[in-house]
């Protein structure tokens, strides 16, 4: 059985929900994460458990927004409660299981219908596939038939978006998937009619409406998104039995033929040649930025490094290992978050970022009492830390008038040119991903090769990381 992502289970087999508190609530509920025992190590109660109780926490975070006010500066703790307050609006009421003659009952710590509807919930999902049948403690006039189905009518499309949505991980999601998912789910909500009941949706709707997204001339990659989205959005119905099992109607409604594949590679970032560098490297074009801006196009040209992990780099990312000084991308510091599990990584710093001064700029940001390597960041961002940074470089580019060829260029290009530029000068692939942050997935390299030491990873990359003379560089 899968696991929703929020849903761990102990070294002693007990199920916890755990959920990252969205970064700009961190200070106002004095929690970075909302952790709880389940009470169980049944994997599917826990699930059901997991999934009512993702909702419940969701939309207290998007109540404290209201409250508080996103614009404004974040008062501390604005519940003033303890999260085992019943009170405070993050508590959740331990569940008990009980067996009857008529079937199952779902008993919650308080009295109140609040809780017994959320129980109840948790239990028809639980036994969505089950044959059993259940009775509330505290409404017995909710059931579940001997098919797992709940004896009242099926909810409607409106009605099961807003679940989903609900269900949505802020702490885990960027702002901006998080807002991409919920446009996909509205759009075919309302394409389809808030009304429809639910159940009387099938693939012939969906098919329509990828249709009808054809129509508005939309991108085969934009409407692919869209598409999986949706695909997730009736896994999750599926799971929580309020739509059948079985085919899932947004599977396979969207296909890349090798010939578009081809087209969108072609059309992608291009890597920037040795004549665009030096017109964009050039000292006379490099005063034409501000110098946070520099450092970030240095720090592109010489590691790879994808723009929103560069624009996220905090003072502390900068140390010595094995007397070479590096930086580490990583998701441990305040704002910080990875693409992939393999983007975690320490990259030594080339030799011509330190003889430029980065080492000296980071110890006057020190000293001035920062603690980013770009003060000016702001955390959160929907279109994440590098936007700015993605901005600032991409107008850079368009008034030295660096075009592409065919596709396109911008700050990613920087990345396409430090990788094609090691591959031209016969750098391993294992040393050329580990630089970049891709994961070589084959069992050869994840099971039997090992990480190279930064001392390991800086011989064989500097000499490849040769752009001009030095003379020409400053």
């Amino acid at each position: 059985m899968r696991l929703p992502h929020h849903l761990v289970r102990s070294s002693t087999g007990v199920f916890h929900f755990r959920q990252k508190v969205p970064i700009p609530l961190q200070r106002a509920f004095g929690l970075r994460v909302v952790k709880r025992s389940l009470g169980t190590r049944n994997a599917r109660l826990a699930q059901a458990q997991a999934y009512v109780m993702s909702a419940r926490v969701a939309a207290t975070f998007d109540e404290a927004r209201r409250l508080i006010g996103m614009n404004e500066p974040v008062p501390d703790n604005p519940f003033g409660l303890p999260l085992d307050d019943p009170r405070n609006p993050l508590h959740t009421p331990d569940w008990r299981v009980e067996k009857t003659r008529e079937g199952f009952t779902l008993a919650t710590e308080g009295d109140s219908a609040k809780e017994h509807a959320q129980a109840i919930e948790v239990l028809k999902t639980l036994l969505a596939a089950g044959t059993a049948p259940v009775v509330s403690s505290g409404d017995a006039g909710q059931r579940v038939d001997g098919t797992g189905s709940p004896t009242k009518p099926g909810i409607s499309v409106g009605e099961a978006a807003r679940k989903y949505l609900l269900t949505l991980d802020s702490a885990l999601l960027p702002d901006k998937t998080r807002s991409q998912k919920k446009a996909a789910v509205n759009s075919f909500a309302q394409w389809r009619g808030l009304k429809h009941p639910l159940a009387q949706c099938s693939r012939t709707d969906v098919a329509e409406w990828v249709q009808s997204l054809r129509a508005s001339e939309l991108a085969t990659p934009t409407i692919a998104n869209k598409a999986s989205y949706l695909k997730a959005f009736f896994a999750w119905l599926q799971a929580a039995g309020h739509y059948p099992m079985g085919d899932n109607p947004a599977a396979g409604q969207v296909k890349f033929g090798m010939r578009e594949k081809r087209l969108r590679r072609k059309l992608g970032f291009e890597a920037f040649s040795e004549e665009h560098l030096r017109v964009i490297f050039s000292p006379e074009s490099l005063k034409k930025l501000k110098e946070p801006v520099r450092w970030g196009a240095w720090l592109g040209l010489y590691s790879g490094a994808r723009v929103s992990e560069i624009g996220q780099l905090r003072l502390d990312d900068f140390y010595e290992d094995d007397g070479l000084p590096c930086f580490r991308i990583t998701a441990d510091g305040f704002g910080q978050s990875l693409k992939t599990d393999a983007s975690a990584r320490v990259v030594p710093i080339h030799p011509e970022l330190v003889r430029l001064g980065l080492l000296t700029y980071v110890e006057a940001l020190r000293r001035a009492g920062k603690d980013r390597l770009f003060p000016r960041t702001k955390v959160g961002s929907v279109n994440g830390a590098g936007n700015f940074l993605s901005a600032a470089f991409g107008r850079h580019l368009t008034a030295l008038g660096v075009k592409a060829k065919v596709g396109k260029v911008g700050f990613h290009s920087l990345r396409k040119t430090v990788i094609q530029t090691l591959q031209s000068a016969g750098v391993a692939s294992e040393v050329r991903a580990q630089l970049v942050g891709h994961l070589l997935d084959d069992e050869h390299h994840a099971t039997y090769s090992r990480r190279y030491t930064v001392p390991e990873l800086a011989e064989r990359l500097f000499p490849s990381l040769i752009y001009w003379e030095r003379g020409e560089m400053s």
